[in-house]
């Protein structure tokens, strides 16, 4: 991505992405409690959240491109700390979940149990790949 126009098409697919997620994010604020069922609300409520976040972490992409991202010591005994606190506590929601989910027989818990678990399992493959980029950036703290 070195080449400008790389760079710059870049650049607009991301706020073209973030202009998608604040669409749904107001379609989602449109509809929530427009519905008296819980389950239509928890399943809105949860895209909108969703979709806050993606929103949220492509903003992140966006500031980074304009300067360059380095850790610190102190960033990286934070990200160690927190690496290693939330490790034992996802095996558990992982655990909890997957029990949840075999007990769950109706559809629409079970469809966000289901989804409530992959997002636990993900955040295990964002811990392992953090510790990648903290192994990588330690080495320019040297």
């Amino acid at each position: 991505m070195t080449l400008p126009e790389n760079r710059k098409k870049f650049e607009d697919l991301i706020n073209r992405w973030i202009v998608l997620e604040e669409g749904t994010i107001k379609e989602a604020n449109k509809l929530t409690g427009n519905s008296k069922n819980p389950m239509v609300n928890a399943i809105i409520d949860l895209l909108r959240m969703d979709s806050e976040k993606h929103r949220h972490i492509l903003q992140a992409i966006q500031k980074s491109m304009h300067s360059t991202v380095t850790f610190s010591t102190d960033d990286l005994k934070v990200v160690d700390t927190f690496i290693e606190k939330h490790a034992l506590l996802e095996k558990n929601a992982v655990e909890t979940a997957e029990q949840a989910l075999e007990m769950s027989s109706l559809p629409i818990p079970k469809l966000l149990l289901s989804h409530l678990l992959e997002d636990e399992k993900s955040h295990d493959a964002y811990m392992s790949e953090l510790n990648d980029i903290k192994m990588y950036m330690a080495k320019g703290t040297d």
